[in-house]
């Protein structure tokens, strides 16, 4: 096998709470991930030599270490002693700094191609420990399953089997990124800690108005205060597009509803990018 491809697909969380500040400045959090079907598509080549490069589509995406594919892939060699050369192609969909994990995503599916490309798979403990070791949402989407939860720093990851439980939903990306450092530099913790069990119970039964009313995102008012554009999307897409009780997905800039259908999502979407052709707009499901 010379090269693998796979589809990198995005996260939101639909609950997002901040348990306390860590002596090393990160945060635990508790956070319901949901991965959905916008995607970009991530392309692992053997190559001569023993170098590892990397192409995008994108403009403004690093192709050097500092790109989580490219670490990812550093990872993967170090902890196997594989040396052979690489070529990484991201073909870029999800926007940068919205919060819905990208590099994030593209690290987990380099890591999941090196593994079937090596001939000398990891065993399942020290793959993990790559991706936790990468970025807190990389545990998740090693994982390829529709929903998560995620404990400690979000890395400590609890797949969820909602098998009969699928969701639309609106997203929308300003066009402008946050950066998720600041965010958090910036955050006040609160004694408020909603009860996670209430959006679970919810999603198991399928009761997606109510879902639609328990999403809570923590970051959410500090994103605000630093980014008061972020509440004007929000109005924009409530009476604009029509839908209910918008919230941040992560550290943002995306903001994402949950729709009643995908008629309901996609008819949002096209009466929305009509009036803000500036923002990427996009109806997506649960995968």
């Amino acid at each position: 096998m010379k090269s693998v491809v796979l589809e990198s697909y995005a996260k939101v969380n639909l609950f997002l709470d901040v348990l306390q500040k860590f002596p090393d400045g990160y945060h635990e959090l508790l956070t319901v991930f949901e991965r959905v079907s916008l995607a970009d598509r991530v392309t692992v080549e053997r190559v001569s030599g023993s170098g590892i490069g990397l192409e995008c589509d994108a403009a403004g995406v690093p192709a050097d270490e500092t790109n989580l594919a490219v670490k990812a892939a550093l990872a993967y060699r170090a902890a196997c002693g594989w040396s052979d050369g690489l070529r990484i192609m991201l073909q870029k969909n999800i926007p940068a700094g919205g919060g819905m994990g990208g590099g994030s995503s593209n690290a987990a599916a380099v890591l999941l191609a090196l593994d079937q490309l090596s001939g000398q798979a990891l065993p399942r403990t020290a793959l993990i420990e790559c991706a936790r070791e990468l970025g807190a949402d990389v545990a998740f989407f090693m994982e390829q399953t529709p929903f998560g939860i995620g404990r400690h720093r979000g890395d400590v990851i609890e797949p969820l089997a909602f098998p009969d439980t699928r969701l639309w939903h609106l997203l929308v990306t300003p066009e402008f990124p946050v950066p998720t450092k600041t965010v958090y530099q910036s955050l006040r913790l609160t004694p408020k800690h909603p009860d996670v069990k209430i959006i679970l119970g919810a999603l198991e039964q399928r009761q997606i108005p109510r879902v639609q009313t328990l999403l809570y995102n923590a970051l959410e008012p500090t994103v605000e205060t630093l980014f008061p554009a972020i509440a004007r999307v929000k109005d924009r897409m409530m009476k604009d597009g029509g839908v209910s009780s918008p919230v941040v997905s992560g550290s943002g800039s995306t903001v994402f509803s949950v729709c009643a259908s995908e008629a309901e999502a996609r008819q949002a979407a096209e009466r929305l990018q009509k009036l803000q052709p500036d923002w990427r707009i996009f109806a997506a499901r649960t995968v």
